[in-house]
């Protein structure tokens, strides 16, 4: 059985999520994986992350029934790899959610501009968005 919730119950979900990723006293940020994405947030990314991109503080906004997450700037890539999910966490460092990343029209939430990254360059978020 799947529950269904009104609109109002999500913006409220979505504004608290974005609560929680302001948290703290740094921003929060998008930490780019390569490898397999754990089975949970709880678990150890299996690889280094190849960049973080830090998001401006409000991390986002929410409208029409979607966080949209905004990156402060590019992030420098620390490690050359392909992008395939993220994990966001707040202005603690605490995880908040892991999801998958990708380049152009796909199933992921946070688009990056390109998903094969090198050490030394820089990475920029197309979209990164929450429904």
């Amino acid at each position: 059985m799947t529950i269904s919730i009104t609109s109002a119950l999500n913006d409220a979900r979505l504004t608290g999520t974005l609560a929680f990723l302001d948290t703290g006293s740094s921003s929060a940020a998008v930490r780019i994986y390569g490898s397999t994405r754990p089975a949970t947030p709880a678990d150890t990314p299996g690889s280094v992350m190849l960049v973080q991109i830090d998001l401006t503080k409000p991390a986002g906004s929410v409208s029409a029934g979607v966080l949209t997450l905004t990156p402060a700037a590019n992030g420098l890539i620390a490690e050359t790899g392909t992008a395939t999910w993220a994990r966001i966490v707040n202005g603690d460092g605490a995880t908040a959610f892991d999801c998958d990343a990708g380049q152009g029209s796909g199933a992921w939430e946070i688009e990056l501009v390109e998903a094969v990254l090198y050490a030394g360059g820089d990475a920029a978020l197309q979209s990164a968005t929450l429904g």
